[in-house]
């Protein structure tokens, strides 16, 4: 490809030059690309120094195409219709569309969301194979290497480069077992003497809520880190550990026989759950269908959608 001779020419030009070879009439080509005959007549000149040949020449009362025109005609119009091609957006029937998606979150998110979505995707989009992943804590640097499509989990601050919507709220409530010594009520001075699970996709650090009580001089002790939701529930029910967690996950898989749930004794901010996807997936045809559909089928409320600044 020679992208000095590309840069010479004019793609309007070879709209007008492919309209030229169709009609053999300056008057009837300035009409039909409602430009005026002198502007095609200027076009016609250009056009003849680029090829270097009169394209068009007089033959009676009409024009006639030269040799070298009727050999550029099938090649114009093959062209033209390949950039026409390019410039229209692909059109997308999830019916039809063969393709995947990498979707990762929680085991929680997974346990809520894919029992729903996944019989309604393969009625939908039965070509579209679905790879639910686990969750971990690099996630948001995979999506930049294209090792996954879209995350669904608490909201955090992403990347320039990364979308974020926020489909829903929740806020944070104590779980202890039935039979606990505080599972009736516990106070700030208890909360921080207990020992406490957390869920921790790296099994270090702190966690936002260790950051909040951090700024407020205080400290809690984790006693244990774990990645899964439903495996923290298995410890809590057998030690005097406690633990905060969602209250729509508390809500639907936590057994009030077995366990207790409190009020945090301190201020805790609301979760915002989010959707997350790379910039270079914002327009694709089949990732912006189904992050529609997955809002569609499981959220009902809209949220707004931003990218960081």
């Amino acid at each position: 490809m020679n992208i000095k001779t590309l840069r010479k020419f004019d793609l309007n030009a070879l709209v007008t030059l492919q309209v030229l070879l169709e009609e053999k009439h300056v008057t009837q080509t300035a009409e039909k690309l409602n430009l005026t005959q002198s502007a095609v007549s200027r076009t016609l000149a250009k056009l003849r120094q680029m090829f270097d040949d009169p394209l068009l020449v007089k033959s009676g009362k009409h024009l006639a195409l030269t040799t070298k025109a009727e050999r550029l005609q099938p090649q114009l119009n093959k062209l033209l219709e390949g950039v026409s091609e390019l410039l229209i957006p692909d059109a997308f029937d999830p019916a039809t569309y063969q393709g995947s998606i990498r979707l990762a979150t929680t085991d929680y998110g997974s346990h809520s969301i894919l029992p729903r979505l996944v019989p309604l995707l393969n009625k939908a989009a039965p070509n579209v194979q679905l790879s639910a992943l686990d969750w971990r804590s690099n996630l948001l640097t995979e999506l930049e290497d294209n090792k996954v499509d879209l995350i669904i989990g608490g909201a955090t601050e992403p990347p320039a480069d990364i979308f974020q919507r926020v489909v829903a709220h929740d806020h944070f409530q104590v779980l202890v077992r039935r039979g606990h010594p505080h599972e009736h009520y516990i106070s700030l001075e208890d909360y921080l003497q207990q020992d406490h699970a957390m869920i921790s996709p790296t099994g270090s650090g702190n966690s936002d809520i260790d950051e909040l009580l951090a700024k407020q001089g205080m400290a809690r002790k984790i006693a244990v880190r774990v990645p899964h939701f439903f495996a923290a529930l298995e410890i809590i029910a057998r030690t005097d550990f406690m633990i905060l967690l969602p209250a729509n996950f508390i809500r639907r898989y936590v057994d009030l026989d077995r366990f207790s749930v409190l009020d945090a004794p301190f201020q805790i901010p609301a979760i915002d759950i989010s959707m997350f996807w790379h910039a270079r997936m914002h327009h694709d045809p089949l990732h912006k269908w189904f992050r529609g559909f997955v809002y569609q089928t499981i959220y009902s409320h809209p949220k707004r959608i931003i990218q960081s600044e």
